[in-house]
């Protein structure tokens, strides 16, 4: 299914130069201690009805920056604010009131719902501990309800996660994560672990509920494919930074930094943008990112600049963003 353009809505999220570091243990007694710069900087808005698709190579910080707009890392540096209201910084109890505003879908449908639970009483608990307002009954009435919508039976309210296929027990997480009426869901490549068949059932079901309960979405999947399928705006991230954002159409179809054009040529008959080389070698470590460009150690276009100077988020001609000192020139 085709996913229609949004209106111009207010932000639900906006994160400004964002950043979570993790520290090394220190090499030697005087030796200096190392940064992993998982997330390195990253700015990106998130409208209301919106799904942002983002995308990279594994390693790139996706799932990172998934947990720290989640509240499940800590910011190093950076903002990010809900409605206007800032999030880094919050302790748990400062956290406790936006858990329902703010759900996340997980990656492994399997390692998500705890074994010894029936999968009612998965989706009871967040309305337990976030919805006081509803008796045991509306809670119960409510688990039913997002089981028959997430295309699962209410009559298997008692059953167990292992009794259930992986594409089910994603349909039983997301079933869980909606079931509070959030307006922000977070994807952290929710269809990975899945079959390909599987696959489109839930992005679809997943584009489905996002029209029905208004929600914004952020879609992390390394397949170019499905986040083309179910995505507004695509944003593409190496190594903890961003390389390029924007609508989805025209950043498929004309792709504008060196690294997007990369990954969409390696699509079989992908046909958007001028196709470049396959790239070689692996991303550097995290914690050794090249000086400059981080991006430069594999850019086919890549010149002496590149190595010294950090290239800004510029402005290009299919209305988003790319980080490429020649960006004019591949625009």
């Amino acid at each position: 299914m085709a996913t229609a353009t949004p209106t111009v809505t207010p932000s639900q999220l906006v994160v400004r130069h964002l950043q979570v570091h993790y520290p090394l243990p220190r090499r030697g007694l005087l030796g200096r201690r190392g940064v992993v710069r998982a997330v390195d900087g990253v700015n990106l808005n998130l409208a209301a009805g919106e799904t942002l698709g983002v995308v990279g190579e594994s390693g790139c910080g996706k799932s990172t920056l998934a947990r720290a707009l989640a509240g499940l890392e800590s910011a190093t540096a950076g903002s990010i604010k809900y409605q206007g209201r800032e999030l880094v910084g919050l302790d748990e109890r400062g956290w406790r009131p936006l858990r329902r505003q703010i759900q996340m879908v997980f990656q492994d449908p399997l390692a998500s719902l705890d074994p010894r639970m029936t999968i009612g009483a998965s989706i009871a608990e967040p309305l337990e501990a976030l919805c006081p307002e509803l008796d045991a009954g509306q809670r119960r009435s409510r688990v039913a309800q997002m089981l028959e919508r997430v295309g699962l039976s209410a009559a298997q309210i008692n059953r167990y996660p292992h009794e259930f296929s992986g594409g089910q027990c994603q349909r039983v997480g997301i079933a869980r994560a909606l079931a509070v009426q959030p307006d922000v869901l977070i994807c952290d490549e929710p269809v990975s672990a899945l079959d390909v068949s599987v696959q489109a059932q839930i992005v679809n079901l997943l584009a489905d509920l996002q029209a029905e309960m208004g929600l914004s979405m952020i879609f992390i999947a390394h397949d170019l494919a499905v986040v083309r399928h179910i995505s507004h705006r695509v944003m593409v991230m190496y190594l903890g930074k961003v390389m390029e954002q924007g609508p989805r159409q025209a950043l498929f179809e004309q792709p504008v930094h060196p690294y997007t054009r990369a990954l969409l040529a390696s699509i079989p008959g992908h046909r958007g943008g001028e196709s470049l080389p396959p790239l070689q070698g692996e991303i550097p470590s995290p914690s050794n990112p090249p000086t400059g460009c981080v991006f430069a150690t594999r850019c086919p276009i890549a010149e002496a600049q590149c190595g010294r100077q950090v290239p800004n988020l510029n402005r290009v001609g299919h209305g988003g963003n790319s980080a490429c000192h020649f960006t004019l020139q591949t625009a």
